[in-house]
């Protein structure tokens, strides 16, 4: 029997998504060689994802929970299941003995050879566009043809961040911001809160109702007055120097992030038009945040603050 705690029916929403899933799962041999998950953050890729990866992996092909792949896999040991790492560069790695998670680590240690426990593999990238130009020209021939037992799986944002070279060997599975009476069933079945600051998106964050609301409250008491401008960067200051020290989970880039969903919704809000002027700054310095300049971060709240208390 299907392990309903870990079914597809958690993947709410986005019927055109598992239509395509559902329909490579009648025949795995079928299944394209390369699939990216396409879509905003927090509707159910990495949920879809795990979920779709289980089932390909199941010995009996159901994700039936029971068997020696269903159990690896919910353990977080399963050897056909390769996940490389989030927040880091994928490198193609050195000619002779190269290290593990690089290009070459994968193609000369796992995808020759035939899958450990299941009857196939799943590669899972959960940030593609982290693969670097010589990786990814050393990665595109057995993106185009990948042996019949390996499934590659591309979780992306934006789709366009995805060079089209890569495109072009996938097949797309897009996924859409999570309509609001979707939102209010999840809502109702105590599945996930949702906070209209997300725009549509589950709890896209690893971190607790409980700061979320302590941050938002600080948040709109400082956000609209220029003098408590400066006392709110101060804090923000202070809160990012914590989480950048993390090296999983909740970090300082996310933590940043938050503050800008934060912002843009209290704009959004009160007087839309007359914040304009501040709503385009925080989207410039969303931006810019992911140009992965050390302490940048730091630079950009300065110029931030100062556009927002102007």
């Amino acid at each position: 029997m299907t392990d309903t705690l870990f079914s597809f029916e958690q993947v709410s929403g986005q019927d055109v998504a598992l239509t395509y899933l559902h329909s490579f799962l009648k025949d795995r041999s079928k299944i394209p060689g390369s699939l990216i998950f396409h879509g905003p953050d927090g509707v159910g890729k990495w949920l879809a994802a795990e979920r779709f990866a289980r089932h390909v992996l199941c010995l009996k092909g159901t994700s039936c929970g029971e068997c020696d792949s269903c159990r690896q896999f919910m353990k977080g040991v399963h050897p056909d299941f390769i996940q490389f790492p989030i927040r880091k560069n994928i490198a193609i790695g050195k000619e002779k003995d190269p290290e593990e998670l690089t290009i070459r680590w994968l193609l000369s240690t796992r995808i020759p050879y035939k899958p450990h426990t299941s009857d196939y593999r799943i590669v899972l990238f959960p940030e593609p566009n982290r693969i670097n130009n010589e990786a990814e020209t050393t990665l595109l021939k057995t993106l185009e043809e990948p042996p019949p037992h390996t499934k590659f799986i591309l979780i992306v944002n934006d789709i366009n961040n995805l060079k089209q070279t890569i495109i072009s060997r996938s097949v797309c599975i897009p996924f859409h911001y999570l309509p609001q009476e979707e939102i209010k069933k999840i809502r109702r079945n105590e599945i996930s809160e949702s906070k209209l600051y997300y725009g549509g998106s589950l709890n896209p964050f690893d971190i607790t109702d409980e700061f979320l609301e302590e941050w938002h409250n600080y948040v709109k008491e400082h956000c609209h007055d220029s003098i408590l401008l400066f006392k709110l960067e101060n804090w923000v200051r202070e809160q990012l120097a914590e989480f950048r020290s993390n090296k999983e989970g909740f970090s300082g880039i996310d933590f940043l992030e938050l503050i800008c969903l934060l912002l843009l919704y209290e704009y959004r809000q009160k007087n839309f038009e007359a914040n304009v002027g501040r709503i385009e700054a925080i989207l410039d310095f969303k931006m810019k945040l992911h140009y992965e300049i050390p302490a940048l971060e730091y630079v950009l709240l300065s110029q931030l603050f100062l556009r927002l208390a102007t």
